[in-house]
């Protein structure tokens, strides 16, 4: 990542104004009274990088916690001047308003939206511009069914050490705060990205696999849909589209002859003797298939007899089902039927063992098998159901067997009507000159091949689409695969890098807990990217504000010794919470100087904007200070006409 620095914060409207002097690198610091305008100064970068300022939003006539000043000023924007990385900035952005005005150091106007939701396609999001200019990828986070880009608010979260969010919380309170927002899945993503050197391609190809998933997760459900459509709209399986021109290439070469030969009948007179022939034939297929459909009728008869049989069977069943679930039922909260009582009476009886309560000998677990727990009911129950399955399965195959019997038989029904018809046709020729039974009969042949090429022809269409999607289907399994290929490649090398930084992370975080609270012991981050101090052994609240500050420190003293995706940049608003006293929090603040001691290079630069009380800070602090804000000397001054 590049290096960002604030140069100047301007606020302008019609009732106020403010102007900062020029803010140099290093530790800058800004000193006032509670109430002064400190917080405003830090909401006036935020604000102007982006990001979400509630105060600010005119639009929301029910916010609480206004800024008055703003809230109500007029024709009112903050103005930034920047450094990235050497080339000089200047954003301005309209209190109330989405777009951000950037001009760089060739004086060119570059409009930027601040949310993607409202953003055209002409315009450019201000995150993709300021994390391009920054050098950070924009790739798309995934969950579940939710699909969104990590922004420079998101990666703010860890620059920017407000005073609004709870100091146990370490990670800054997003912009929209929702359970994906906040999720452990996208904090982690921020703390990788940052320190990383491969997260950033990690996390950017795993967005594109997560995509690419959903993408073939989609089409492969549309391929299920599509085969189930075919199931219901075809009596049998689709072939492949080769397979099917082929056939409606045969239709057509079949349609050609069986033309010429109409042709031919047409021209030929008639002959008795031939016709004879002829209707001799046709009545011996028409025995056949008459024979045929005999067959048919009585293996529907049969099908009929075995379906009322199985129905009989499933009513038995079920009713024996109803009767064991009473029985069961009345059993359980009764308690009427055990071994020990009186049929008679319903008395409980003391029988010896192996004996009958009329005092008779017999086999204790013969003698048991009439009475059964209610463990015992409920195996029966559950034989008994699988056996009504079992027979309701039989009943739907013997119910398509039927349909099918049906089928045929009302297809031989129509061929044996148009057998009939002919044979009646050729007698009628028979004392004709002309062969039009045996045209007609040609004639209907044509029709019938011209019928089975257009339902061969949409059978292509549909086969094509089928395969179509199949191709699709393929063609993104072979792109997961290959991007989850690179997503274990990158994942591995980036678990290896970030083991490192976790352990030189928690070294430099340990060094600087010792150093401010004089009660810790133990610190480092966990799997989590947490800190974890003293074991997680209870601390008073005021310890809390170290835990979080000097997380903060780690990361910006991180960039300064390696080349990660860290700005070189920290905002510190008021880390005067929790109690903590003056003493501390001025030990607390020292240990930010650190950010010269340790970082690789002496000629780094970075910039840490500090906001504190008056004097609440170490004495070496005193020629940081830009700006004291105390008594009347508030940060947005009131305009003079």
């Amino acid at each position: 990542m590049g290096r960002l620095a604030i140069r100047r914060v301007a606020y302008n409207g019609q009732k106020y104004y403010f102007e900062s002097p020029y803010l140099n690198d290093g530790i800058i610091v800004l000193e006032g009274e509670n109430g002064q305008g400190k917080s405003t100064f830090m909401n006036l970068i935020y604000y102007g990088l982006g990001g979400k300022v509630s105060g600010f939003n005119k639009r929301d006539k029910e916010a609480e916690n206004k800024h008055n000043e703003i809230y109500y000023d007029v024709d009112n924007y903050v103005e930034l001047e920047v450094t990235i990385n050497d080339k000089n900035y200047e954003l301005t952005r309209s209190i109330g308003d989405s777009s951000i005005y950037i001009v760089d150091s060739e004086k060119k106007v570059i409009e930027t939206c601040v949310y993607r939701n409202k953003s055209n396609g002409d315009t450019t999001v201000f995150s993709d511009w300021i994390l391009e200019v920054l050098g950070v990828d924009v790739f798309d986070i995934v969950q579940g069914t939710k699909k969104f880009k990590l922004n420079m608010t998101d990666l703010m979260r860890l620059i920017y050490h407000d005073q609004a969010t709870e100091v146990d919380k370490i990670y800054k309170i997003p912009d929209n705060e929702n359970f994906l927002s906040d999720s452990l899945e996208i904090r982690k993503a921020i703390f990788e990205v940052l320190l990383g050197e491969i997260y950033n391609d990690y996390y950017s190809v795993l967005g594109k696999y997560k995509i690419k998933l959903k993408e073939y997760e989609k089409k492969e459900a549309v391929m299920d849909s599509y085969n189930e459509f075919l199931a219901e709209i075809l009596n049998e399986e689709l072939g492949n589209v080769a397979h099917i021109k082929t056939i409606i290439n045969e239709n057509e070469e079949m349609l050609t002859k069986v033309t010429i030969e109409r042709d031919i009948a047409r021209s030929e007179e008639s002959n008795a003797s031939e016709i004879l022939k002829e209707i001799d034939f046709e009545r011996r297929k028409l025995n056949q298939l008459q024979g045929n459909m005999e067959e048919l009728i009585h293996a529907r008869s049969s099908v009929e007899q075995s379906t009322e049989k199985i129905l009989y069977l499933i009513d038995g069943s079920e009713k024996e089902l109803y009767e064991i679930e009473k029985i069961r039922f009345v059993n359980k909260k009764l308690k009427l039927f055990t071994p020990n009582t009186c049929p008679y009476c319903l008395r409980e009886v003391i029988r010896d063992k192996d004996k009958c309560i009329c005092g008779c000998e017999i086999d204790e677990e013969q003698y048991e098998k009439f009475f059964y727990t209610d463990q015992e009911y409920l195996e029966i129950l559950k034989v008994k159901k699988k056996a009504i399955q079992s027979l309701s399965g039989l009943l739907n195959k013997k119910n398509k067997r039927l349909q099918m019997i049906l089928n045929e038989l009302e297809e031989y029904n129509h061929k044996i009507n148009g057998v009939r018809s002919f044979i009646q046709d050729l007698a009628k020729d028979i004392t004709s000159d002309y062969n039009s039974a045996y045209v007609k009969k040609i004639d209907d042949r044509i029709c019938e091949i011209n019928s089975n090429i257009i339902e061969y022809r949409k059978a292509e269409e549909l086969a094509q689409k089928r395969e179509n999607i199949a191709v699709e289907v393929t063609k993104l399994r072979n792109q997961i695969d290959g991007l989850k290929i690179k997503v274990d490649s990158y994942l591995s090398s980036a678990r290896e890098d970030m083991l490192v930084k976790k352990k030189i992370f928690s070294e430099i975080y340990l060094d600087l807990m010792e150093n401010a609270d004089k009660n810790c012991y133990a610190a480092y981050v966990g799997d989590d990217y947490m800190p974890h101090i003293n074991m997680n052994s209870y601390r008073e609240r005021s310890a809390s504000v170290p835990k979080r500050l000097m997380f903060f420190l780690t990361m910006l003293i991180m960039s300064l010794k390696n080349n990660v995706n860290y700005p070189r940049f920290l905002m510190i608003d008021t880390p005067n919470k929790e109690g903590i006293d003056k003493i501390n929090l001025i030990k607390n603040l020292e240990q930010l100087s650190k950010a010269y001691e340790l970082r690789s290079d002496p000629s780094t630069l970075f910039q840490i904007i500090l906001t504190t009380g008056t004097g609440t800070y170490p004495e070496s602090f005193k020629k940081y200070v830009f700006l004291t804000l105390e008594d009347d000397n508030l940060l947005l001054k009131i305009k003079t006409k």
